[in-house]
Formats: C-alpha cells, sequence, structure tokens
C-alpha cells in the first residue's frame, strides 16, 4: 500500500476511535463509524482491521470489557447491571459471557478478588496527598495513538517532534498530555493503549495528514494529583489511585480516560524523571 494511502487510513481510523473511547455505551455500528471515515462498510471494516489488528466487533467488546473490569473493582458501589449497561452492553447474560471468555472468571467473582498481589506489594503511597476535585477545561489536542506502556511511548513522542517542526510549532513551549486508556494490571503492558497529546491553540489550522490527527479532549470532572519521581514510578501512584484511593473516596470513575499534564516528561527526559498533574474522570458515588 502506497505510504500516503497509509496515512490517510490510519488518520480515519483514528477519528472512528476518538468516538468510540469517548462513548463506549453507544451502539457504534459499522454504518455510523464507516460514515465517520467517510467510506463504505465494507471497505472500512478492512481498513479497520488493517490499522488496528483487530475487528470493529472485537475492538469494541474488548475496551467495554476494560472498561467493566476497572469499575468492577475501582467503582464498588455500583451494581453489576450498572456497570455493564453504562457500558453499552444489553442484557446480564450476553455480559456475563463476553466477561468469563475474556477473563475466565464471572464479573461477580471478579468482583470478590482482593487487590492483586504484585500491585499492593508495588503501590507508593502519595505522601502528602494533596487532591484537587474540579472541572477541567476541553483542550485542543495534536496526538498520536500509541500501543504498548513501556520504554516505546518515547516513539510516540518523538514522531510529535518531528511533526511539530514539520508544521513550524515549538515542540518544547506546548502543553505534553498523556491519556492512559488502559490498565496494565489486567491489560498486557505490550497491548495498552495511549495516546500522546500537544495542546493547540484555537486557531491552529490543522489538515488530515498521516497517523497525527486533531481531537478535542471534553471538559472534565476530575481529581487531580500532583505527583513526581522516575521512571516506574507512575504506574504504582496510579495503583495507589485506583485501588485504594477511589474505593475509599465519595467518588467512583467513569470511562474517560484518565490524563496526565507533563511539567517534565519522564519517557523523553535522559534522567527518567517526571513531573506531572495526574487527572482522574469522576462522578459522585
Amino acid at each position: 500500500m502506497k505510504k500516503n494511502t497509509k496515512n490517510d487510513h490510519r488518520q480515519r481510523v483514528n477519528e472512528v476511535l476518538f468516538e468510540i473511547h469517548f462513548d463506549i455505551a453507544s451502539e457504534h455500528s459499522v454504518k455510523s463509524l464507516s460514515s465517520i471515515a467517510s467510506m463504505s462498510p465494507f471497505h472500512f471494516n478492512r481498513v479497520f482491521k488493517d490499522v488496528t489488528g483487530e475487528s470493529l466487533h472485537s475492538y469494541i467488546r474488548r475496551v467495554r470489557l476494560e472498561h467493566c473490569a476497572n469499575a468492577l473493582i475501582f467503582n464498588p458501589n455500583s451494581t453489576i447491571t450498572q456497570i455493564f449497561s453504562e457500558a453499552g452492553f444489553v442484557s446480564n447474560s450476553s455480559f456475563t459471557h463476553a466477561f468469563k471468555d475474556c477473563f475466565r472468571v464471572t464479573p461477580s467473582k471478579w468482583r470478590e478478588i482482593d487487590t492483586p498481589l504484585h500491585v499492593s506489594e508495588n503501590i507508593i503511597k502519595i505522601n502528602p496527598l494533596h487532591v484537587e476535585i474540579s472541572y477541567v477545561p476541553k483542550k485542543r489536542v495534536a496526538y498520536v495513538r500509541h500501543r504498548g506502556y513501556n520504554r516505546s511511548i518515547k516513539e510516540a513522542w518523538q514522531r510529535m517532534e518531528e511533526w511539530t517542526l514539520q508544521n513550524g510549532l515549538d515542540f518544547s513551549n506546548l502543553p505534553m498530555i498523556g491519556l492512559h486508556h488502559s490498565n496494565p494490571n489486567i491489560v498486557k503492558k505490550e497491548d495498552c493503549h495511549y495516546v500522546a497529546c500537544l495542546e493547540l491553540t484555537d486557531d491552529f489550522v490543522h489538515f488530515r495528514s498521516g497517523e497525527i490527527g486533531v481531537m478535542e479532549i471534553p471538559k472534565m470532572f476530575c481529581a487531580k494529583f500532583k505527583l513526581e519521581g522516575k521512571y516506574g514510578d507512575l504506574m504504582k501512584y496510579m495503583d495507589y489511585i485506583y485501588y485504594e484511593w477511589i474505593p475509599k473516596s465519595k467518588y467512583e470513575k467513569v470511562h474517560l480516560p484518565s490524563m496526565a499534564l507533563y511539567h517534565k516528561n519522564h519517557f523523553i527526559r535522559e534522567d527518567g524523571k517526571f513531573e506531572l498533574d495526574f487527572y482522574v474522570p469522576i462522578r459522585y458515588k
């Protein structure tokens, strides 16, 4: 496939993935999503699988199940029915069958399991703990998707830097944001989905070009944590937030991805250190 065609396909699929991840409960039919990509349903199905490595149905099903697996642990006050309904499943039987097929246990059994040993042993408590609860305004960003939660994320930031050079922008002066779609405790690290973003001004004009897209991160109600450390520490802080702070708080996590606003980005710094604000989308229980 020619490079220009491949880049065009990536960008069109990016726009579809944005729709899926920010509204996982929606029906997301082939017809509606292929319309977003400006393709016929038949052609869109082939292109989607070529770009993501999964069929559309499998991708949506996995995203919904991952959300439910997290919610069963982090939102103990929500019923199983509430959780699967908010993720787009229409019946308890279809959800239970899909969940057991993916995680090898029923949703109720999954909820009974205590925090995994490898999580509890590696949690880093945030000390001192200062949590700010507020609305975070919408943000217009350029972004690139990356599969894998490890040092390979540096490649995503390098692609973003190359893009800024091509567009006459100053990479070092643009706010850097990382979107965390997956929980590495239930998804293999190499399969986790991460999005590297650069915040843009409203007047920046972007034309469809390869794998770099432009989207709007919606206004969100969030818990904000100020974090600093070295490479490897962020996951341990996230475990503390998700497995200890959220279940004991008066809030629960919603399906939107958590967001790291970097002041120092450990993925691109030689010393591997980070300073960031970590935003977790929440709602009252």
